[in-house]
């Protein structure tokens, strides 16, 4: 009789080190070493899922539950953080509540609806581009342009005025501290940000309640009544989500596009008037430096999974840095290799979630940076890096440039 074996624990596992000096300077080695000898590891983070395969198929586990309202109140956050992730973060909903909100957001971002502003997306970049033209060198492009674009963007998709722009930007930003490992640090800042946002997001809400307009935002308030109530704490908070996500993610992922074209000799240039390029190399961009590091799932109970002991209520890491290189499941992982977009085998989505979690701005993500590397490739030539780019952490949830000094020249 074969005996049953037993399963590895936290400690049985191999290291990844995501606080020593070769992590922060590159992630990408050290997780192809401890890739190599085996499936999974252990960090400070929690069991971290290596392989590519694995952390598609535990995405899709319901076993495995994102960080909830409860979670952060067990890590003794704050009462405007417990309220958003309540009302506001569908990622940590299930079943049909997250299914009746999520029906009323879906409203916002239909397909037509995103292709029927890419005109508008090609001119704030074409706008933003003159503008950084105009300025002395080096640029800042993140300041420059990976930040206001998407903001501006989005603003005019949902029907926000442009000049509220300002006053809520920062406090949008500020909630980056919502990746941060640890996160108690950052809970005073966070619950300030929040304030700032629930306030700017509920007098907007009573605004347009009371003169409805042609925009996304009283089209929601329209559909709370028609395709599934909501309450208006979980509207104001998912608009409230939707300008946090629909910054954040979009200036650090862009930025990285550019950052990643910029290491492939003559790329950018390439580029300059070949839309079919543009969107091939901006799917790529998504492989090779995925805006989002990692997702926290935590088991609701004890789980084993491919000979690895996961348990209830400890932190499991679906590791995108990994997944998106994994030699099992893409050729040649760590070459940059465009590929022909609907035939394209290294697509990594992984960062916009799986079925009912899937992002509800993916495609206005996707959209949104293609039309800015076609504007910044056709107008712009000589772009290069002046400097030293200044990064978020490399173990954080959220990766990208934070500044990103360049120099260039019309085209």
């Amino acid at each position: 009789m074969t005996q049953a074996t037993t399963p590895l624990r936290e400690e049985d596992l191999p290291i990844l080190d995501v606080s020593g000096a070769d992590f922060q300077r590159d992630p990408h080695p050290t997780i192809a070493q401890v890739r190599a000898s085996g499936r999974f590891a252990f960090s400070r983070r929690g069991v971290e899922v290596l392989a590519h395969d694995d952390v598609i198929t535990l995405l899709r586990d319901d076993r495995l539950v994102t960080q909830t309202h409860s979670t952060y109140e067990s890590y003794g956050a704050g009462e405007m953080l417990r309220a958003f992730a309540h009302d506001g973060l569908l990622s940590a909903m299930q079943g049909e509540r997250h299914d009746r909100i999520r029906r009323v957001f879906l409203a916002a971002f239909r397909a037509r609806l995103i292709e029927d502003e890419r005109g508008r997306m090609r001119a704030v970049a074409s706008r933003l581009t003159d503008q950084m033209l105009a300025a002395g060198l080096p640029l800042d492009l993140v300041e420059g342009f990976t930040s206001p674009y998407p903001m501006e963007v989005l603003c005019h998709l949902l029907g926000i005025p442009a000049a509220d722009i300002p006053e809520f930007t920062a406090a949008a930003t500020q909630l980056h501290l919502l990746a941060q490992v640890p996160l108690a640090p950052g809970f005073p800042k966070i619950d300030a940000a929040l304030r700032t946002l629930w306030d700017y997001c509920a007098e907007l809400v009573a605004e347009r309640r009371r003169r409805p307009q042609e925009d996304a935002i009283s089209a929601l308030i329209q559909v709370q009544a028609t395709a599934g109530r909501i309450t208006d704490s979980e509207l104001v908070w998912n608009i409230a989500n939707l300008i946090f996500a629909g910054q954040d993610t979009t200036r650090y992922q862009l930025a990285s596009s550019v950052r990643a074209i910029l290491e492939v000799p003559g790329l950018w240039d390439r580029m300059a008037g070949e839309p079919d390029l543009v969107r091939q190399v901006a799917e790529e961009t998504f492989r090779w430096y995925p805006v989002v590091n990692f997702v926290v799932r935590i088991p609701r109970e004890d789980v084993v999974y491919g000979g690895v002991e996961m348990r209830a209520g400890r932190r499991v890491i679906l590791n995108f840095q990994a997944a998106s290189r994994d030699p099992e499941r893409f050729d040649e992982p760590f070459v940059f290799t465009p590929r022909p977009v609907g035939r394209n085998d290294r697509s990594f989505d992984a960062p916009f979630g799986l079925g009912m979690h899937y992002c509800l701005g993916a495609a206005l993500a996707r959209a949104e940076i293609q039309e800015a590397l076609g504007v910044l490739t056709s107008r712009l030539t000589g772009l290069a890096v002046d400097g030293e780019l200044e990064m978020t952490a490399a173990a954080g949830m959220l990766h990208g440039p934070e500044a990103m000094p360049v120099t260039f020249r019309a085209r």
